[in-house]
């Protein structure tokens, strides 16, 4: 086995993230309401899993179309615009519901963060991906197809709360459409 040289770096590994056919798959589930609201927000709007659980109600406004976040990591706020396909889960979801949190469990108390990881890696197995499917998978999904669909890293930088544009520099390596036009363009 070949020994790492001082000074070497070690090759970051690539998130895990759905391609366009996987996220077609995941979307075309026939899920509970609930469910598919944790899944379209999860995907459409690249918040962590404890970001999702914390969300109440009032967080989410339907008329300016923004999800405001305000447990994210170290306490950074932020708002995030909310896709139609997230927006009509979501609404689906909390018909009739005015206050509390956007996301309970059976029992009527906030949803928790095991039961949120545990649910998306049961709608892989759904789906039958190849992968392990996680949050934080959905998190990365949206960066990667931001970056696909023309948003620049800074613009994905603030929609994640990333404090380092570092951080948000590892989707340059996973955007093949990037890297296919780059080719194209030679």
């Amino acid at each position: 086995m070949a020994r790492k040289r001082r000074g070497q770096r070690r090759a970051k590994r690539l998130p895990t993230w759905l391609t366009e056919a996987e996220r077609r798959r995941v979307l075309n589930l026939d899920l509970s309401r609930r469910d598919r609201a944790i899944l379209t927000t999860l995907l459409y709007t690249g918040l962590r899993a404890s970001e999702l659980v914390a969300l109440d109600i009032e967080d989410v406004d339907f008329e300016g179309m923004t999800v405001y976040v305000r447990h994210g990591k170290g306490d950074k706020e932020r708002i995030i615009p909310l896709h139609t396909e997230a927006a009509a889960a979501l609404d689906d979801h909390l018909t009739g519901r005015t206050t509390g949190p956007v996301f309970e469990s059976n029992r009527r108390q906030r949803i928790s963060y095991d039961r949120v990881h545990s649910l998306i890696g049961e709608i892989g197995g759904l789906a039958g991906l190849r992968k392990h499917l996680h949050p934080h998978a959905l998190r990365h999904s949206f960066a990667v197809a931001l970056l696909d669909n023309g948003a620049d890293l800074e613009t994905i930088r603030d929609l994640l709360g990333h404090e380092d544009i570092e951080t948000t520099i590892i989707y340059l390596h996973c955007s093949t459409a990037r890297r296919r036009a780059a080719v194209d363009r030679i």
